[in-house]
C-alpha cells in the first residue's frame, strides 16, 4: 500500500509541476489539460482522478506556491503587531508584508520565477477564476491584509482601500513579471535581480500612494 501511496503522490506532484510551467508560459486559456498531461507523462484520467476540472488544477497550483508566501506574510505582520505595543503594524511593515515575500521567494527558491510569471498572466483571467483565487487561496490573508489596514488608515474609505491594494497588487505582479520592461528602460542601470533594492524602493511607493488623498474627495472638501 504505502508503494501505491508513493506512486499516488509523485503522479499529483509531476502533474501539479508541469500544469505550473504550461499556466506561467501559455495561461490558463492557452494551457490545455492534454497539453500537462504529455509534460507530466500520465494520462488524462490521472488529472481528472487528482485534481477534477482544469480550473480545480489552476487553483490547487496557485494554493501549493501561495501557502509559503501567506504563511511568510502572517508571520511578519503577527512580530510587525507583536512590537507596536498594541497600535498595530505600521503602513510600512504592512506593505512590506506584502512585496517582500514573493519577491524573495522567486529569487531563492527554485520555481519561484515560474510562479511570479504566473502571476503575471493571471491579470488577464477571466473574472470567474479569479474569485476562486481570492476566495480560496488567498482569502485569509486577504482578510487579515485588509483588517491591518483598517487599523494603519482609519480616514480611508473601505471602497478606497480596495482600489488601493488593488493598484498595489498590480505594481506588485509588474515588478516580479516584466524584467524586460525594466532592462529596456533603464538601458541596463537597473538589475531586475536586485530583489532588496526593488523592495526598499517599491514599499515607499506603495505607502505613500496608500496615504495619498483621491482627487474625488478633493473636489468634494474644496466644494
Amino acid at each position: 500500500m504505502t508503494g501505491i501511496h508513493t506512486q499516488s503522490a509523485d503522479t499529483r506532484t509531476r502533474l501539479l509541476d508541469a500544469a505550473e510551467r504550461c499556466f506561467a508560459d501559455q495561461g490558463f486559456e492557452g494551457a490545455s489539460v492534454r497539453d500537462i498531461t504529455a509534460k507530466a507523462k500520465v494520462n488524462l484520467a490521472a488529472s481528472h482522478y487528482h485534481f477534477g476540472s482544469k480550473d480545480d488544477l489552476f487553483v490547487a497550483v496557485l494554493e501549493r506556491r501561495l501557502a509559503p508566501l501567506n504563511e511568510e506574510r502572517l508571520r511578519m505582520l503577527d512580530e510587525a503587531e507583536a512590537g507596536s505595543r498594541g497600535k498595530g503594524a505600521t503602513l510600512e511593515q504592512i506593505v512590506e508584508a506584502l512585496v517582500a515575500p514573493p519577491l524573495r521567494h522567486a529569487a531563492r527558491e527554485p520555481g519561484g520565477e515560474c510562479l511570479l510569471r504566473l502571476l503575471g498572466r493571471m491579470q488577464g483571467e477571466s473574472g470567474e477564476l479569479w474569485k476562486r483565487v481570492v476566495d480560496g487561496p488567498l482569502k485569509p490573508f486577504r482578510e487579515r491584509m485588509f483588517t491591518a489596514l483598517r487599523r494603519a488608515l482609519p480616514d480611508v474609505a473601505e471602497v478606497d482601500l480596495i482600489w488601493r491594494f488593488h493598484f498595489a497588487i498590480g505594481a506588485l505582479a509588474g515588478v516580479a513579471a516584466d524584467h524586460h520592461r525594466l532592462r529596456a528602460l533603464s538601458k541596463g542601470r537597473c538589475d531586475p535581480r536586485d530583489v532588496e533594492g526593488a523592495i526598499e524602493r517599491l514599499v515607499p511607493f506603495l505607502v505613500a500612494g496608500m496615504r495619498s488623498t483621491p482627487r474625488v474627495a478633493a473636489r468634494r472638501t474644496r466644494r
